[in-house]
């Protein structure tokens, strides 16, 4: 499980940056939206978090 979303990405055709991070059981780094990361391009950690659900998730 993770337990902090340390990167930001805006994924293909998306408005809204996301939380991505790792998680056991996916090879690939998600989002709190269980959305795959890995197709999005990674902006800088400190970028702000703008999908609600991610703000939500990171919040915790």
């Amino acid at each position: 499980m993770v337990t902090k979303w340390p990167e930001r990405v805006r994924l293909p055709r998306g408005r809204h940056t996301h939380a991505a991070g790792y998680a056991s059981g996916f090879a690939d780094r998600i989002t709190p939206c269980d959305k795959n990361a890995e197709g999005g391009e990674f902006l800088p950690d400190d970028s702000p978090i703008t999908c609600p659900a991610c703000k939500q998730a990171a919040e915790k």
